[in-house]
């Protein structure tokens, strides 16, 4: 009887983890590209500043990643237009960081804008990670 009620209790556990973490998902923390909206001291009108400013930008770097993706997708991917996508897509995440240095707002490194898995920054090359 125990065996039962602890395998109906490790079910139930496993469950509501799996839960959780179905509903995180591997993209960070939705689709705000990273922007830690509990920044000191940024009042609303510099973060409305930063989000028109940058618009463009987080527009075409999300395109970027999924032609990223859409080329690790390809059964004979082109290293070559997947290291040209991989410089773009740096270039683009450090004309936001500049940007939002400018106006004071935190974005993590590597965090939200990466897009980011549980493998980033451990050397996974998947497009997830990326």
């Amino acid at each position: 009887m125990k065996k039962a009620a602890f395998l109906g209790l490790a079910v139930a556990l496993a469950m509501v983890l799996t839960g959780v973490v179905y509903a995180h998902g591997p993209w960070g923390h939705g689709m705000d590209y990273g922007m830690d909206y509990s920044t000191p001291n940024v009042d609303t009108e510099t973060l409305k500043k930063f989000q028109k400013e940058t618009l463009s930008l987080r527009d075409e770097l999300l395109t970027k990643k999924l032609e990223l993706r859409n080329e690790y997708n390809k059964s004979v991917p082109d290293k070559k237009h997947i290291a040209t996508l991989r410089k773009e897509i740096i270039d683009l995440q450090t004309k936001i960081q500049e940007i939002s240095d400018k106006y004071g707002i935190d974005i993590p490194t590597g965090y939200g804008m990466m897009g980011r898995g549980m493998m980033a920054g451990m050397g996974c090359t998947c497009p997830m990670c990326q």
